[in-house]
C-alpha cells in the first residue's frame, strides 16, 4: 500500500488552477468566493438560530460554510503571493508553467516561497474564521453553547425538547449555566404546549437556580385553572429550591391545605422542605393529622427538614402515644431532628425497650434526575432511636454507643449507625 506523504511543493498541488490562470481572473474569483462565504455565513446563521428544527441540517450548513471558507482562504493566499512574491511566482511556481522565452529564468532558480505560502493559507483561514464569527455576532460560539439547544427546543417531538432541557442541566454543561440565552430558553419553555416539557423546564430552572423565574413559578403554582396538577406541583417544589422567599412561602403554605389535590399538596410540602423556613412550622403542624398517610408523612418530613424545636412537644407526644405504624414512623423522622439534649436519655431507654422487629417501611420520591428523597427511611425503629441520641447529645452517651457497636447480638445496621456517630464525634 502506498504511503501517505505530505506534499509541501506548491507546484505539485494542482488546486484551483483555473481561477488563478490570470491575475484578473484570480482577483474576480477571490472577491466572488469571499462575498459568497460572507453571504452564506449570514444566511445560515440566521436560519440555524431562528428557524431550523434539524440538527443534521445545521451540521450540513456549517460544513458548507467551512468549505467556502477554506476555498476563499486558499485563493486569498494565492492572490497575496501573486502580488508580493517575486519572480512571476504565480505562473512559474503555483501554475508550474514553462516559459517559452529562451531568456527566461529556469524554474529551479526561482524562489518557490512554499513555506511562506502555507503560512499565508493558515493565517487566511484563521482571519476568515475570526471575521465571520465576529460579523455574525459570535455565531459559531453561540451555536456551540446555545444554538444546539435552541434547535432541539423547536422540534415537534416533545421528547427532543425534554432531551434538550435535560442536557442543559447535565453537570458536565455547568460552564453554560450562566448564559442568559439558555436561561431565557428554559423559562420560555414554561409555556410549552406539552406538560412533560413544562415539568422538565421547571425542574431545570431549579437546578440552574434561575431566580428570575420565581414570578412565573408562583403564577403556575397558584393557578387553580391550570390543567396539570403535576406541573403545578413541580413549580411549588422548584420555588423551594430557589431559596427562602416570603411571598413564595406563603403560597406554598396555602397549597398544603386540604382544599387542594394531594399531588399539589405534596409538591408544596416538597417546596417547604427545600426552603427550610422556620416560619412555616405552624402551617405544617396543622397538617400532621391529615387522614391521607402520604400527606401526613410529608408534613412530618418537612418539620424534620426545617429542624426547629418549636413542635418538639407535639411530635414527642405522638411518638409516645401512637401505636406502631406509618404515623409513628413518620413522627419519628421528625423527632430525630426536632428533639433536644434532654431527649437523649429517654431515646436511649426507648432503644432498649423497643422490639427488634418493629420496622418502618420506606417512603420515597424521585426527581427527574433520579435523585431520591427519603420521606421515611426504611429501617428499624431502634435505629431511629439510636439516631436520635446521635443527633442530640452523643458525647454523654459515648460509652453506651461503643457498647452497641461492640455487641455482636445487635443488628448490623444499628452497629453501623453507632460506628458512624462515633466517627463523627472523633473524625480523626
Amino acid at each position: 500500500m502506498a504511503r501517505i506523504q505530505l506534499v509541501t511543493d506548491v507546484s505539485q498541488w494542482g488546486l484551483l488552477n483555473w481561477p488563478a490562470s490570470t491575475r484578473r481572473r484570480l482577483v474576480l474569483s477571490t472577491a466572488s468566493i469571499t462575498a459568497l462565504t460572507i453571504a452564506t455565513a449570514f444566511a445560515s446563521s440566521h436560519y440555524i438560530l431562528e428557524m431550523s428544527t434539524s440538527v443534521l441540517v445545521n451540521l450540513l450548513l456549517i460544513t458548507l460554510n467551512m468549505m467556502f471558507l477554506l476555498v476563499a482562504a486558499f485563493l486569498q493566499a494565492v492572490l497575496v503571493g501573486d502580488l508580493f512574491f517575486s519572480g512571476d511566482w504565480r505562473e512559474r511556481v503555483f501554475l508550474a508553467q514553462r516559459l517559452e522565452d529562451k531568456d527566461a529564468v529556469d524554474l529551479t532558480s526561482v524562489n518557490d516561497h512554499n513555506a511562506e505560502f502555507i503560512v499565508l493559507i493558515i493565517l487566511a483561514i484563521l482571519v476568515n474564521a475570526f471575521s465571520l464569527n465576529l460579523m455574525t455576532g459570535g455565531f459559531f460560539a453561540q451555536y456551540h453553547d446555545e444554538g444546539f439547544f435552541q434547535v432541539q427546543m423547536r422540534a415537534e417531538d416533545p421528547e427532543q425538547r425534554i432531551a434538550s432541557l435535560t442536557s442543559i442541566a447535565d453537570p458536565n454543561n455547568n460552564r453554560l449555566w450562566d448564559r442568559d440565552g439558555l436561561r431565557e430558553l428554559i423559562v420560555d419553555a414554561f409555556d410549552d404546549p406539552h406538560p412533560d416539557v413544562q415539568r422538565q423546564a421547571i425542574w431545570t430552572a431549579g437546578a440552574l437556580q434561575i431566580l428570575r423565574s420565581r414570578t412565573l413559578l408562583r403564577e403556575i403554582a397558584a393557578d387553580n385553572d391550570h390543567e396539570d396538577d403535576q406541573v403545578r406541583a413541580e413549580a411549588a417544589f422548584t420555588l423551594g429550591k430557589l431559596g427562602r422567599d416570603e411571598e413564595s412561602r406563603l403560597i406554598l403554605e396555602e397549597l398544603i391545605s386540604e382544599n387542594h389535590p394531594d399531588t399539589l399538596r405534596k409538591g408544596a410540602f416538597r417546596g417547604l422542605a427545600q426552603m427550610g423556613d422556620p416560619g412555616s412550622v405552624e402551617a405544617v403542624v396543622a397538617q400532621i393529622d391529615d387522614e391521607d398517610e402520604q400527606v401526613m408523612a410529608y408534613a412530618f418530613w418537612v418539620l424534620a427538614r426545617i429542624g426547629s424545636q418549636t413542635p418538639r412537644d407535639r411530635v414527642r407526644e405522638i411518638v409516645e402515644e401512637e401505636p406502631h405504624g406509618v404515623r409513628r414512623c413518620a413522627a419519628m423522622e421528625a423527632f430525630k431532628l426536632v428533639s433536644t439534649e434532654d431527649d437523649a436519655t429517654w431515646a436511649r431507654r426507648q432503644y432498649q425497650s423497643t422490639d427488634r422487629d418493629e420496622y418502618c417501611d420506606p417512603m420515597t420520591f424521585e426527581e427527574v434526575d433520579d435523585r431520591i428523597h427519603h420521606v421515611i427511611w426504611g429501617e428499624s425503629m431502634r435505629v431511629k432511636w439510636l439516631k436520635t441520641v446521635g443527633n442530640t447529645n452523643p458525647y454523654e452517651h459515648r460509652s453506651w454507643l461503643r457498647r452497641v457497636l461492640a455487641d455482636p447480638e445487635e443488628e448490623v445496621h444499628a452497629r453501623d449507625v453507632a460506628a458512624e456517630i462515633l466517627r463523627r464525634m472523633d473524625p480523626e
